[in-house]
């Protein structure tokens, strides 16, 4: 109880009830009870100690809190509390440490309660000194209740020229002549702007600001930033916390949990997709989305995939190359931009925010492991940043380790071991052929149990993963320039495996080797190295210039170990090196934007960037043609042939491009946009791109959107380069299956032009909504894309059926290659709902539901050149059936990712479901009398693997401001994907891609993974 002058006694709570900086009473109570805190400031209060260097100002801020229990509120635009001070108090009055404190830093503060806040100083007042024919407007400012609010700063729009409320809500202020809009803004509420065209007074209500949902992005447009309501294209924003909360250890998992448009999954045995995994947005191809890093290209990952998986014959970007800690945020813009952005961005773009916090620190430490008992998991994550001694400066560093033991989910094997042992092996004994000292290897030698065993090694892969990576940002010379530089290292030793080579096929044996058969290892070590430096500069008259280059490279260092060369016998190594695949990529270029109105953006500028592809040879065992190959012994080494010295490739190619960009607000509801694109390559030549976007907003929280793009993808360097060879024996006669780079000549005499620019037709049309005062967010987005040539890897030609090619290329029995061959059509729609709300400063709950429902489908295939197809069959197609369904069908068709959080004082709760749709492949041995077979060309059925849902739970807990620990399981009903189907499991024909076994779970079609369930702890500690 305190005793009120005047008043008699009354409860504080009656008095004074501060909530977000608001008085909620008369003017006179108000200046009454601040007198007496204020008292109690001057002669009770403890005193303050602080002795601070070079530290950002939060902390003496945070200091200052500890000491005295008072709460500090300011808006981080008006006081930049990552500046770097140095400050030193001792044994002082808390008055007297802010009033030292504030000349320094140039702030002007006020103590409502136990609540001080803080304010701009140098914020100018209208005087009518200064401003000649000025008119004076009086106001107040009110909350959402119609309290006043104190201290809400009013400015002049287009001027310098403000004021603050008085403890009343009251202003006064000069307006300049002309000037007729006030924009007024409170901390914790909506900022608007009032029109005080012929009006002297007036009374604004201020509406409390719902939890942030609507973040405000760039991407997508090359104008000012805007939220998603005013976005004429679809954005979805992930921060860097809720990557966190998926529980996924990866960038690419934690996106696939995060963005319905997104999908990628995790493969075993299945060529380089063991070393960085596809990712596509829409259903689409790999290679059909752009990365970007703080809005500059990332170099992509230098191998194509060339084995039966989604994204065959493409290039991915390797998001598992950058470590997660470094990340602010990301930005999925769901719609083309190849207009603003160049090549590959048809289907949409990714691009990742590095943090640039200063004065902090962040460690987050995970461990974890699957239900199985493998797939154990250790990842540390070290982000600091700090000042370079200027203000607005900045440099912030990240380490991280990542360490996973792999998984392994074969079945029990079923298929054959040893060889047939000879009718007359009671004479002769062990032989070279079967060099065994028993009739009966299987049951003697002991090397495999009588019982079931296991064979094969399907799961994910062992990784080891060591990362760097820094962005750094620091003001020079005048105020109105800035170097900045980003980049970092990565490296990734990985050890997939290969099938069992069992001892009694004699294509693959080495008895003298490996008697009892072998599982080929296949480390490989993804080395990343990038830096972007540059140079912007914002002048007094609004331009913006920016001057960057970078460097990106990425090269695949692939090794075969525990396998052999066959044609080579006994004297073949067991371990190989198989070569390097080499990517660089450099971009120098130049940007320039204003606004050359409140209403008007323009942006334009050139880039210039060079490709280069390498293919370095393996060691000469690894693509040796043994003495035993004209005995039927495979050639090069068994899992992964090496690359041979003719195979060795450096290819390089330039492309200039310029574009321009505008933007402009007809109205307050009609936006409209439009940016167009020449790009000139050195290979194939030139490229024009548009873009056509609009918004019109029906009311402040509804808009409709729509765009068109014209976009196109420029072929890879390694589609036109790649040319390695696998190197077979069949019929006594040594062949080879090759892939024939672009630039050999032979093509073009069998009619085959070289790859040109894929086309593509994006349409967009789609809704933006928010309800419930701001806490729900609304977006549904339709759309079509078309793409003309798409360039595809052929099926293999056999030369003995096509004599045109036999002629041509009379050392391979096959040959491959690239070419613009389809038409495609991808149709789909993107719905996605979040609603989120603070309860109290320590209860809040958020939840969110996305949905994208796609389907791709080829709508036309050229027909094969004649002169390619003379003397064979005319209606050979280039696409296969099998490649068909990697387009079509070998992704989900939808996803459904739905999510909710709690947070109650120190604790934390999620929950999440994702729903993937189902996927189909071709394998032969199937059945149609199984209900989950459907009818195939020739002997290959295709197996239809059911719709699953995955539920991920995690409770965290905060022991203080700086220490949460996690807790949480994903896939926490531990749901795997449908098998191949096999008599095992009493279907009726047992599919021949499952492999005996080895196989378990489809190579050629993937949902989300086949791990199983994953438990997890995580702690969290800022400093």
């Amino acid at each position: 109880m305190k005793k009120c002058t005047n008043h008699g006694y009354l409860k504080e709570k009656d008095t004074l009830r501060v909530k977000h900086l608001k008085l909620k009473l008369t003017a006179s109570l108000v200046f009454l009870m601040i007198f007496q805190l204020s008292a109690n400031d001057m002669f009770s209060q403890d005193k303050i100690d602080i002795a601070y260097q070079n530290v950002p100002l939060w902390k003496i801020f945070s200091s200052i809190k500890k000491q005295s229990g008072y709460n500090f509120f300011y808006n981080v635009n008006e006081i930049n509390d990552t500046k770097l001070a140095s400050f030193t108090v001792a044994k002082k009055q808390l008055r007297t440490v802010l009033d030292n404190l504030s000349d320094q830093e140039n702030f002007n503060y006020k103590i409502n309660g136990k609540q001080i806040i803080l304010t701009k100083k140098n914020l100018k007042r209208a005087t009518k000194e200064t401003i000649s024919k000025d008119s004076e407007i009086n106001g107040s400012v009110k909350d959402e209740n119609g309290d006043p609010l104190p201290g809400a700063n009013v400015l002049v729009k287009g001027t310098t020229v403000g004021t603050q409320t008085d403890f009343d809500g009251n202003f006064t202020l000069e307006v300049p002549d002309g000037s007729t809009t006030l924009i007024i803004s409170y901390i914790g509420y909506k900022t608007i702007e009032v029109d005080i065209t012929d009006k002297n007074s007036v009374t604004v209500q201020l509406e409390i600001a719902a939890a942030q949902l609507d973040d405000i992005v760039i991407i997508g447009s090359r104008g000012k930033p805007r939220t998603d309501v005013d976005r004429p294209v679809p954005v979805d924003v992930v921060q860097a916390k809720e990557l966190a909360a998926t529980g996924q250890t990866d960038l690419g998992q934690q996106v696939q949990f995060s963005s319905p448009s997104f999908n990628s999954a995790k493969y075993g045995v299945n060529g380089t997709t063991n070393y960085a995994e596809p990712a596509t947005l829409k259903g689409m191809s790999p290679d059909q989305s752009l990365v970007l890093i703080n809005g500059k290209r990332r170099h992509q990952f230098s191998t194509l995939n060339l084995n039966v998986s989604p994204g065959l014959g493409t290039i991915v970007t390797d998001l598992n190359s950058i470590p997660t800690g470094a990340l602010s945020r990301i930005e999925v813009l769901r719609d083309g931009a190849a207009a603003q952005y160049g090549s590959d961005a048809i289907s949409g773009i990714i691009n990742l925010n590095l943090n640039k916090s200063v004065g902090e620190g962040t460690y987050n430490g995970t461990a974890g492991i699957h239900k199985e008992g493998d797939g154990v998991t250790f990842k540390h994550s070290f982000n600091y940043g700090f000042g370079l001694g200027k203000e607005n400066s900045y440099f912030n560093v990240t380490l991280e380790t990542f360490t996973f033991s792999g998984t392994n989910r074969s079945d029990t094997y079923t298929g054959g071991i040893y060889p047939a042992t000879p009718d007359d092996y009671d004479v002769t004994g062990p032989t070279p052929d079967f060099p065994y000292d028993t009739a009966n290897p299987r049951e003697d030698r002991g090397f495999y149990p009588q019982g079931d065993f296991v064979v094969g090694n399907y799961g994910a892969n062992e990784n080891d993963t060591y990362q760097a990576f820094y962005n750094a940002g620091l003001p020079i010379g005048k105020k109105d320039w800035k170097l900045y530089s980003f980049g970092g290292v990565s490296r990734k030793d990985i050890l997939a495996f290969g099938f069992f080579r069992n001892p009694g096929r004699f294509s693959r044996a080495a008895l003298g080797i490996f008697p009892d058969g072998y599982v080929p290892e296949l480390p490989g070590t993804s080395v990343d190295v990038s830096s972007v430096i540059g140079l912007d500069r914002v002048t007094v008259n609004g331009w913006n210039y920016d001057l960057s280059f970078s460097y990106g490279r990425n090269y695949l260092d692939l090794f075969a170990n525990n396998t052999v060369n066959p044609s080579l016998g006994s004297a073949s190594p067991t371990e190989f090196k198989v070569g390097r695949y080499d990517f660089r990529q450099t971009i120098g270029e130049f940007n320039m934007s204003k606004a050359l109105s409140e209403t008007f953006n323009l942006a334009f500028g050139a880039q210039y960037r060079t490709d280069r592809f390498l293919l370095s040879q393996g060691s000469p065992e690894s693509f040796e043609v043994g003495p035993l190959a004209a005995e039927g012994k495979d050639i090069g080494s068994s899992a992964r042939p090496g690359i041979a010295d003719i195979d060795e490739n450096d290819l390089s190619r330039s492309n200039t491009a310029l574009y321009v960009d505008v933007e402009k607000d007809f109205s307050d509801s009609f936006l409209l946009g439009a940016a167009v694109r020449y790009e000139n390559y050195s290979d194939f030549g030139s490229n024009l791109s548009g873009k056509l976007a609009g918004r019109y907003k029906l009311t402040d929280n509804f808009a409709i959107r729509g765009s068109y793009n014209r976009g196109f993808r420029a072929p890879s360097v390694a589609q036109i380069g790649n040319r390695v060879n696998t190197s077979t024996v069949q019929n006594d006669v040594i062949v080879i299956t090759k892939q024939v780079s672009s630039d050999d000549e032979r093509l073009a005499q069998l009619g085959v032009e070289d790859p040109q620019a894929e086309i593509s037709n994006n349409y967009n049309i789609g809704v933006t909504a928010k309800l419930f005062g701001g806490k729900l967010l609304l977006t549904a987005d339709a759309f079509q894309i078309d793409i003309d040539d798409r360039i595809v890897i052929t099926e293999r030609l056999n030369t003995g059926s096509f004599p045109a090619v036999a002629a041509l290329f009379p050392e391979a029995r096959e040959i491959r290659f690239f070419t613009n061959a389809i038409t495609t059509k991808t149709t789909g729609l993107d719905i996605v709902a979040a609603y989120k709300e603070t309860f109290s400063e320590k209860n809040s709950f958020s939840g969110s539901l996305a949905l994208t429902v796609n389907k791709t489908e080829v709508v036309n295939q050229k027909d094969a050149p004649s002169e390619l197809t003379a003397g064979g069959d005319p209606d050979f197609k280039l696409l296969g059936e099998v490649a068909t369904q990697l387009i079509e069908v070998a992704q989900p068709r939808y996803k459904l990712l739905a999510n909710l959080n709690y947070n109650t004082g120190r604790f934390g709760f999620t929950g999440r479901m994702t729903h993937f749709g189902e996927v189909q492949a071709s394998s032969g041995g199937l059945s149609l009398e199984d209900s989950n077979v459907i009818a195939g060309e020739g002997t290959r059925n295709i197996q239809v693997f059911a719709a699953k849902a995955l539920v991920d739970l995690a409770i965290s807990y905060k022991f203080s401001d700086n220490f949460t620990f996690s807790l949480g399981s994903n896939n926490v009903f531990d749901v795997y994907p449908d098998k191949w189907n096999n008599t095992r499991d009493g279907f009726v024909g047992q599919a021949s891609n499952y492999s005996n076994g080895q196989i378990t779970y489809s190579r050629n079609s993937n949902q989300f993974g086949f791990n199983g369930a994953y438990y997890y702890t995580g702690l969290n500690i800022n400093f």
